[in-house]
């Protein structure tokens, strides 16, 4: 009883936060490149998408992982705590703008402790548990679980991040930067000039992977860039957790077998799938400039890390 009264006033309390704080602050006066219109209602649809996102994603999950109840009330209970999570997840992204706005990569970090909670209650809720029994990051190539009411930790490795961490240590064009990563909120690797941009090969001054994150040191919007692509690792982040609690009843079915559930102890399936079919087929749009920002998930990072109207196709 006290966990269905207590949802409707955190979502409410969550919500009216967004809507009388960060809601306002992602649109200025800054023109607009030649050529662009701005995003339309850019800021409601942030807020909108975020809350949706939880939403669906908590609900969806509770359907298919819950069985405390009739379906109809695990979806609105799992929509529910969602939608709250989402919301937090939404201060978590417009955080990550304070990079630009103060030019220190120190406010990454408590962009990506807010994100984390907000993806967590989102997880649990997908699963079918209470909002924060349990709290969980990606801590470089591990994935940290923790229980806050019996202070049990678990922690797993991220074998994606982990690949893609190593390719990127092996690169002689970049470096990697401990101190900066630690304050920042992700691994950050860096290199001189956006010709060293990494795996994907051409010239870009930021790039964000499953788990890591590339910014020319030489770009004169440094933090803007960093910023940028501190809120797309946060897109992969959600994505691959919310990925994870859809193959729930596979995953359930799979630890029958005493070998996989040995292995599932020690590792977490950072999956990028979800994070690269919404980028490249949901989202669709051209990717280059001038239309780049046609594309959702690039108006998102650019809006919350910069802090400005969008400009997108007429």
């Amino acid at each position: 009883m006290a966990q269905r009264l207590l949802g409707p006033s955190v979502l409410c309390t969550v919500l009216a936060a967004i809507l009388l704080t960060g809601c306002v602050t992602t649109s200025n006066d800054v023109p607009l490149r030649a050529g662009r219109v701005p995003a339309t209602d850019q800021d409601l649809k942030l807020v909108t998408y975020n809350v949706a996102f939880g939403a669906v994603a908590g609900g969806l999950g509770a359907l298919l992982n819950g069985q405390d109840g009739p379906p109809l009330r695990r979806f609105a209970r799992g929509a529910g705590w969602g939608a709250a999570g989402g919301g937090v997840s939404y201060l978590g992204k417009w955080q990550a703008g304070a990079i630009s706005e103060n030019e220190r990569l120190i406010y990454g970090l408590p962009a990506r402790l807010l994100h984390d909670t907000g993806i967590s209650i989102i997880e649990n809720a997908a699963l079918d548990r209470p909002p924060l029994d349990r709290l969980a990051t990606h801590l470089g190539v591990v994935r940290l679980d923790v229980r806050p009411r019996s202070g049990h930790v678990q922690v797993r490795l991220l074998p994606v991040t982990t690949l893609l961490f190593a390719v990127l240590l092996a690169d002689p064009d970049v470096d990697f930067a401990l101190g900066r990563s630690l304050v920042y909120g992700a691994p950050l690797f860096s290199g001189n000039g956006p010709e060293t941009a990494p795996i994907t090969g051409g010239s870009g001054n930021g790039r964000a992977f499953p788990g890591v994150v590339f910014v020319n040191r030489q770009d004169e919007e440094f933090h803007d860039t960093a910023a940028h692509e501190l809120v797309h690792a946060f897109q992969f982040r959600e994505m691959a957790r919310v990925e994870a609690t859809l193959w729930r009843p596979l995953d359930a079915s799979l630890r029958q077998g005493p070998g996989y559930r040995r292995l599932a102890r020690w590792i977490y399936l950072d999956s990028p799938v979800l994070a690269l079919l919404s980028y490249f087929v949901v989202e669709g749009g051209k990717l280059e400039a001038p239309c780049k920002y046609d594309n959702w998930l690039e108006l998102e990072a650019e809006a919350f890390g910069s802090r400005r109207p969008v400009g997108v196709c007429p």
